[in-house]
């Protein structure tokens, strides 16, 4: 019998596909022991009434910050609801969770000033936000305050992506110190910062050592068993009965543990979009060859992510590259990469930098693996000059979706006319 809808699948794979979503945050988390125990330490005052504590978590993506932050902070305040029935003098609670990544528009670092912003605005009605613009610092901070200090108790911030700061910490430093810089009087604050970038802490300076990492919790990559674990728990309760196969899991585990250092987001996204594959191609059996159709489509949707994860000018850098790549110009010298990125970020209202600045952003591109670079020498006549070009992995589709993912026009024609 034929679909009764256009939309309507012939295969169902999935009985509850969000238990496979990014967002969703497990009742029970798996091989996370040891971080969730010091974790609830970090937590613990809270619950009994006592200061908060700043904690700093660091480790690879996919390891678990997040879900793990999630779970236990639902969990106290479910436990904070209750105990308060019966007591005497009840815990005020507030938690205010802030991404820093992607608060700007323009693909530059975020700033302590924008992350600010986002906190305030969190606290706020809608009615009552404010811009992303046109505040001085320090007006923004006393918002801050004055919304912190309305609510009293305890005002815990999670700023997860807080690597997204880069050298700007000075919002690490303001709040933990708040209270005791009298710029609030009822209320306390508590910190966590979440990080994937295990150098970031070791940047920070003394001063925000000092008080943000107070605790530090890691989180180790899972290994391939874990992996494996995790994967049969969202299976049962994500797909239907006799969709899938050990060897699946096992495929989907290794395949993660492998590409991407031990990360269950990787796991767990192989193993729904290789569902979906299956869906789309009206069977109800997942196999390894749709797994293995899942690595590619992830690992191209990967890459357009990593390029809108760029600072503002790698962007426009790539931009110029693909630009060339499509005149079929490439591999092409740092003078003309130069050239036709200075069109770019004029085109987008940027100033450019100066071929200087920009070869800086070109080698960093080419170390990350965006480019190839060629170190050419043609002896006295020629002499010695670099090329630069796409790597394996790139191509100019997958930059111009990023720039449109990220809400830009794709300048190609305007461009083109100006090569």
């Amino acid at each position: 019998m034929a679909p009764d809808s256009i939309f309507e699948d012939e295969a169902e794979v999935f009985r509850n596909i969000e238990v496979l979503e990014e967002d969703y945050t497990p009742e029970t988390i798996l091989c996370r022991d040891e971080a969730m125990s010091e974790y609830i330490n970090v937590l613990k005052p809270i619950y009994k009434g006592r200061p908060p504590q700043n904690a700093f978590l660091y480790g690879d993506t996919g390891v678990g910050k997040t879900a793990v932050t999630n779970h236990l902070t639902n969990q106290l305040e479910r436990d904070i609801v209750q105990k308060n029935e019966e007591a005497d003098d009840p815990i005020n609670l507030t938690i205010v969770k802030v991404n820093c990544q992607n608060l700007t528009s323009t693909g530059e670092e975020t700033s302590s000033y924008q992350v600010a912003i986002a906190l305030v605005n969190e606290l706020r009605s809608p009615k009552d936000m404010i811009a992303s613009t046109g505040y001085a610092p320090q007006a923004v901070y006393s918002m801050l305050y004055d919304e912190i200090d309305e609510l009293g108790g305890t005002v815990l911030i999670i700023l997860d992506e807080v690597d997204r700061i880069g050298g700007d910490d000075t919002i690490l430093y303001e709040l933990p110190r708040a209270r005791a810089n009298e710029k609030i009087e009822n209320a306390r604050i508590g910190l966590v910062g979440i990080s994937n970038d295990y150098t970031f802490r070791t940047n920070l300076s003394p001063k925000v050592k000092d008080t943000l990492c107070e605790t530090e919790l890691k989180f180790p990559a899972y290994n391939a068993n874990q992996l494996r674990e995790i994967l049969h728990d969202r299976a049962s309760r994500a797909l239907h009965d006799g969709t899938y196969t050990e060897d699946v899991i096992a495929l989907c585990a290794a395949l993660a543990t492998r590409e991407s250092s031990g990360s269950a987001r990787k796991a767990i996204n192989l193993l729904r979009r290789a569902g979906e594959i299956a869906e789309n191609t009206g069977t109800t059996s997942i196999t390894e060859r749709h797994v293995h159709q899942a690595k590619d489509d992830l690992e191209y949707g990967d890459m357009v992510d990593s390029i809108t994860d760029q600072d503002a000018h790698k962007q426009y850098i790539l931009a110029a590259v693909a630009h060339l790549s499509q005149a079929d110009r490439t591999p092409a010298r740092v003078k003309e990469v130069h050239r036709t990125y200075e069109h770019v970020a004029d085109s987008y209202g940027a100033d450019p930098l100066s071929q200087r600045g920009m070869y800086n952003h070109l080698t960093k591109l080419a170390m990350l693996g965006f480019l190839t670079s060629h170190d050419n020498n043609e002896g006295i006549k020629g002499g010695q000059y670099y090329e630069f070009e796409f790597s394996d992995e790139v191509d100019s589709k997958k930059v111009s979706e990023a720039f449109e993912q990220m809400g830009l026009t794709w300048q190609s024609f305007q461009i083109q006319q100006r090569l």
